[in-house]
Order: C-alpha cells, then sequence, then structure tokens
C-alpha cells in the first residue's frame, strides 16, 4: 500500500506564505471603488454654491421665493493608492467612457448644509445645471400663488436628484434630465434640497 506524500516543513511554510501573500493583495486591490469620473469633494461644493447663488440673484418676480438653507448628499468613493494612501472623491461619469461605475454598496454619503448669504462675486450667467430648474421651479410657484383660489404659502422646499458628467472640453455639468437612464448605468446619483420662504 503506497504512502501519501508528505511536505516537509519548509514548503508548508512557504505554501502557507504565497497564500497569505495573494489573499492581503486580493483585499488591498478590492478595498474601494472607482468611477469613470471622480472629482474633487471642493470643486463640485464651489460648483452647487454658486448655482444656489445664481438662483437666488435671478427669476426674480412677485413674490419673491428667498432660499434659506440647502442641504446636500454627495455620493463619494474611497480609493487606496498604492502609497496606502487614503482618496475620496464625488462620483461621476464621463459618457465616451464603457465602464461608467461599480456596485452601489461601495460607495458613501457625504451630508452638508448651506446658508447662502450675501451677493455673488461672479457672473450669474453662468451655471452648471441647477440654476435653470430652480427657476423654472419657482415661475410656476408664482403663477399658482397669484391665480385664485387664493391660499397662503408660507414655505416650500425642492429636492433636485442629480448626476455630474465630466464634460469633453473638461470640467463638469450636473445633469437632472436623463437620470432615469443614469439610474440603469448604475450611475451614482445626488441630491439637493432647498428650503424657501416667501419675501412679499
Amino acid at each position: 500500500m503506497d504512502e501519501a506524500p508528505t511536505m516537509n516543513p519548509i514548503s508548508i511554510i512557504k505554501t502557507i506564505l504565497i497564500w497569505i501573500v495573494f489573499v492581503s493583495m486580493s483585499i488591498y486591490l478590492n478595498i474601494g471603488t472607482a468611477c469613470a469620473a471622480e472629482f474633487e469633494i471642493e470643486e463640485i461644493i464651489t460648483a452647487i454654491k454658486q448655482d444656489i447663488q445664481t438662483a437666488r440673484m435671478t427669476g426674480s418676480g412677485t413674490p419673491n421665493f428667498e432660499i434659506e438653507t440647502v442641504t446636500t448628499v454627495l455620493t463619494v468613493t474611497s480609493t487606496v493608492t498604492q502609497k496606502g494612501s487614503l482618496l475620496i472623491k464625488v462620483a461621476g461619469y464621463d459618457q465616451e467612457e464603457q465602464i461608467q461605475a461599480t456596485d452601489h454598496g461601495a460607495y458613501h454619503k457625504l451630508s452638508f448644509n448651506l446658508t447662502p448669504s450675501g451677493t455673488p462675486g461672479f457672473s450669474t450667467e453662468s451655471s452648471f445645471g441647477l440654476v435653470e430648474p430652480i427657476n423654472r421651479i419657482k415661475f410656476s410657484l408664482r403663477k399658482a400663488y397669484n391665480n385664485p383660489p387664493y391660499a397662503k404659502l408660507n414655505t416650500f422646499t425642492i429636492t433636485l436628484q442629480f448626476a455630474i458628467e465630466r464634460e469633453s472640453g473638461g470640467g463638469f455639468s450636473f445633469n437632472i434630465i436623463d437620470l432615469n437612464d443614469l439610474k440603469a448605468q448604475n450611475i451614482a446619483i445626488h441630491l439637493v434640497t432647498i428650503y424657501m420662504k416667501i419675501i412679499n
């Protein structure tokens, strides 16, 4: 009867070490997630602030709707670099890329509140994509407010969902138009909620 081959202790140790290295590399390579387009947190927050300020200063009429506070929830990714540093970026997409994102379960949420004040120090003609929908909603609310039957309207809230698209010439824009299509592609969606009050 043949005996089963035995491994010497050194071979066993080598085999164990190889598996430890393999498993460690697998875990390391799967930390976090990456998207086809990622953006710095500060540039996205700055763009949102600019669009909110622009919406405050445009779309005038009677009654005047004043933006009191803004709550934003951004979807962010975490990635570990080869040097072991942790990178946090805002998740976006690029129409020119075939693979847009990985599993939604690897995303994280960054939530913050803004209270706009003062006047913008930039031209109110530019927009990243939030100004027009906010002003259209304000226009519709003005018409409803001024048409009979009359009712007292003190405050209201707008919640917009949007994705962030990298533009071909550089930069980015907020896309609130094609959300159903983007969600089907597993593209990260962000939220901005705007609280307003009427100032006659």
